[in-house]
């Protein structure tokens, strides 16, 4: 299997200079030739399987496969013995350590800064140094080292993390995939438990509880993040309520969640929002994923935060050079991990020595600020390299330069064959007061080829599991450890952005059905031959069309005189324009939107079929100038995929997901369109041929044609339909149906629950049901005198729309905004 192993490194993890198996390699070894090279291709799809099946994805901005990348897996782990493990868990605790003393020093004292170990351009120029923080000792609670193999076999640092480190997630998904699909490679070899180190970051969350259950949640940036994924399954695994900013409030000294019960007091937020986006009232003030006045809560002792703001500046590479003075000086120890050679070009020594070498370093700015942060000195052409050089020389204290070390490769599987990857190990270390506790384990990234000097999953890399050797050790739990109970996980504590999206999703996705229903049917009447004259022909498609534009608000549309313009045209750009507000293209967009933050409630086979559904109908509004057929057959095709996922999610969201929300949302938004269809086609007169066709076309834009004539045994009357789509409470398509099932699903909402009062959003539907339920059918289809219209029924649905709407309003602000609180 290694035959064709080419060594290209100066150091390879399995295998020596003479191409000899590393001791701690040859039981993998044996398992992985027993296995054979067929096999484990057969294995690594079975792993890409597993992964997709569970829905691990890497978001990835601007990716033309699409944002939701899936993760990749390599199906050969990277070994590390038991002896050199200890060293790196010792090496890990004391740099944790020593960055916790840094971080309190320099937000307090500043004894290093005025004794000059550390320059105070070094600190004050890094855009993590956050002066708003300034007096405020939080500790780092779970630190980070992306660390890779020196040529001298010892493991380096490579780079700090502290502010959110990611990766946690993957780390423990990969672990799971490689016990399921790979159980043969583990024969022989005893591999250190993650189970403990995760038990332990558990216990962090349950500490400082008062006399309540804690409420401890994952601050998120949302789903278009890039390792979203991971926020959604960490907060699952570790019991955290997953929110964003608009789900939270600062108030009194507190933070407190907005939930459909009304406010709930945090007591810690693990974040994994940057944190000069944390709070824009205090730091960046054109950010939308903070919460604003956050900073004054945690000053106030409100609310506790992992990682602490203001951790970001020890991801500071300018600190490298004087890392070995201050752990002398805060620990009295050397350094036990060492670390990349770093010239810090704010010295005048190391600067002349940086721009002497440029063409043989690795140049870096001390953060990651800006577009670009990271120049490899010698694939840089000589103008490059003269204007970086002018760079340094205006900013000296904003550049770093950094010998260009070969780190180690590993065996990895590309396609057919097994060769060298350059990886980069990213360990993990939770701080709980004193103790400080190592993953035995990692999240391993791997280069996309074998002579990148960047391994990134951004770039196109891929992931190992770390299995570090010996036997696990049992740690105690602490015994006050509770889950969640059922009280946290229930409906009425579902964060309010959460409700609002299930709310905004039944509305959407009803929206999609109907506008695409009603231009399907309005384009399958313009291609077919008139079975009439052509007057009543021109008379009926008048009406459809004008209907069209009405229950899309595609104003003017067909209402204005557009000689110019082809109806052809016009259904086209009501169908493809995704700028055009109402179309369908960009209610199918707004759908996508409300599917991503509602895609960890709802089953993976709902949302393939949507990204299936997004990407075929993307790639259709992509075309020139369609056919009518082709719209109406990919119409049909959107259609299905839309029912299907509308199925789904029928089928599998429970009530303490939040499944009421999505029914409320459904039925207002089937209830407006409705009420849109039949005043665009009840209420004008027809003559005889024209309101037979109408009254067909109506009835099969609402999927009730078949019903209506089992129930009625005759033609295509206006009495018979309009009692049938509006007034038959026994027809559950029918709009008060639709309104009765609003009335009962309202009061499961937590707020205003009284059984002798109706709240302020319940008052509107049931005044609805009422005007609707004591209407007269002959009262509604009479014509007044020498009137055109049936304007006693054009006003019955005006009013009922305004009361809808009003409902809805109601319950926006009460559940989504908590303007009463």
């Amino acid at each position: 299997m290694f035959e064709h192993y080419r060594l290209s490194a100066s150091y390879d993890e399995m295998f020596d200079g003479n191409k000899n198996i590393r001791p701690h390699w040859e039981q993998l070894q044996k398992n992985l030739e027993h296995l054979g090279l067929d096999q484990l291709r057969s294995k690594q799809k079975e792993v890409d399987w597993r992964l997709e099946d569970n829905g691990v994805t890497y978001n990835v901005y601007n990716d033309p496969g699409g944002l939701n990348r899936p993760w990749t897996l390599d199906p050969i782990p990277l070994i590390i013995e038991e002896e050199q493990w200890k060293v790196v868990e010792e090496g890990l605790k004391q740099r944790c350590k020593l960055l916790n003393l840094l971080l309190q020093d320099i937000y307090g004292a500043q004894e290093t800064i005025q004794k000059g170990i550390i320059p105070m351009e070094v600190i004050y120029a890094h855009g993590g140094f956050m002066r708003e923080m300034h007096g405020l000792k939080t500790p780092l609670v779970i630190y980070a080292a992306d660390m890779a193999r020196g040529p001298d076999g010892k493991i380096w640092v490579v780079n700090d993390r502290t502010q959110a480190p990611s990766g946690l997630g993957y780390a423990i998904e990969n672990r799971l995939t490689m016990n399921g699909a790979m159980p043969d490679l583990f024969d022989g070899i005893s591999v250190r438990r993650l189970y403990d180190f995760f038990e332990t970051f558990k216990m962090i969350f349950q500490e400082g509880e008062r006399n309540r259950e804690p409420l401890n949640v994952l601050l998120s940036p949302g789903p278009h993040n890039e390792t979203y994924f991971e926020h959604a399954y960490l907060s699952s695994f570790l019991g955290l309520t997953l929110v964003q900013g608009q789900d939270l409030l600062a108030k009194n000294g507190a933070l407190w969640l907005k939930s459909l019960k009304g406010l709930r007091r945090v007591d810690t937020v693990l974040r994994r929002v940057d944190e000069s986006y944390c709070d824009p009232l205090e730091l960046r003030q054109d950010s939308q994923l903070g919460v604003a006045g956050l900073v004054q809560a945690i000053r106030s002792g409100g609310v506790q935060m992992v990682n602490p703001l203001g951790s970001g500046v020890l991801e500071n590479l300018g600190l490298n050079p004087f890392m070995p003075h201050l752990a002398r000086y805060f620990l009295d120890e050397d350094l036990i991990l060492p670390q990349i050679a770093t010239w810090w070009c704010g010295q005048a020594k190391e600067k002349e020595y940086v721009l002497d070498n440029l063409d043989r370093l690795i140049i870096k700015t001390i953060d990651r600020i800006g577009e670009k942060h990271t120049y490899i000195g010698k694939k840089l052409s000589k103008k490059e390299l003269k204007s970086l050089q002018q760079e340094i020389r205006e900013q000296p204290h904003r550049y770093v330069g950094q010998e260009e070390v070969e780190f180690a490769t590993c065996p990895t599987l590309i396609q057919d064959t097994i060769e060298p990857r350059r990886a980069v190990i990213r360990a993990y270390t939770i701080a709980d007061n004193e103790t400080y506790t190592v993953m035995p384990g990692a999240l391993v990234r791997v280069g996309m080829s074998n002579d990148s000097l960047i391994v990134s999953n951004q770039f196109g890399g891929s992931s190992k599991d770390l299995w570090v050797l010996g036997e696990s050790k049992n740690v105690p739990l602490n015994p006050l450890f509770k889950a969640k109970t059922g009280v946290e996980n229930s409906f009425e504590n579902i964060p309010s952005l959460r409700a609002e999206n299930l709310f905004w999703l039944g509305r959407y996705l009803m929206r999609s059905v109907i506008t695409a229903r009603m231009i399907r049917t309005t384009l399958k009447y313009m291609t077919n031959a008139s079975r009439y004259d052509q007057e009543s022909n021109r008379q009926t498609q008048e009406m459809l069309t004008k209907a069209l534009t009405h229950v899309t608000m595609t104003y003017p549309g067909f209402l204005e005189d557009k000689a110019s313009v082809s109806p052809f045209e016009e259904i086209s750009s009501v169908s493809f324009n995704v700028v055009r507000v109402g179309s369908l293209a960009q209610i199918i967009m707004m759908l996508s939107n409300t599917n991503a933050y509602a895609k960890s409630l709802l089953p993976l086979e709902a949302s393939r079929i949507f990204e299936r559904m997004s990407r075929e109908w993307n790639q259709f509004c992509s075309e020139e100038k369609p056919s009518p057929r082709l719209m109406i057959y990919n119409l049909d095709k959107v259609l299905m995929q839309l029912m299907a996922y509308k199925e789904l999610i029928q089928e599998s969201l429970f009530a303490d997901q939040g499944s009421v929300l999505y029914e409320i949302g459904a039925h207002i938004e089937r209830s407006q369109l409705l009420i849109s269809k039949a005043r665009a086609l009840l209420i004008p007169v027809h003559d005889l041929i024209s309101e037979y066709e109408v009254l067909e076309t109506l009835l099969t834009t609402c999927e009730s044609l078949n019903a209506y004539r089992a129930r009625y045994h005759a033609s295509f009357e206006m009495g018979n339909v309009i009692e049938f789509l509006l007034l038959d409470i026994n027809f559950p398509k029918s709009l008060i149906s639709e309104i009765n099932s609003l009335m009962h699903l309202l009061p499961q909402l937590p707020k205003f629950k009284n059984a002798t009062y109706l709240s302020r959003y319940e008052e509107p539907v049931f005044e609805a049901f009422s005007m609707l339920r004591l209407s007269k059918l002959e009262t509604l289809c009479t014509l007044p005198g020498d009137e055109y219209v049936r304007s006693e029924l054009d006003t019955l649905l005006s009013e009922i729309s305004k009361r809808l709407l009003l409902a809805s309003g109601e319950l926006s602000k009460t559940y989504f905004a908590h303007y009463d609180e």
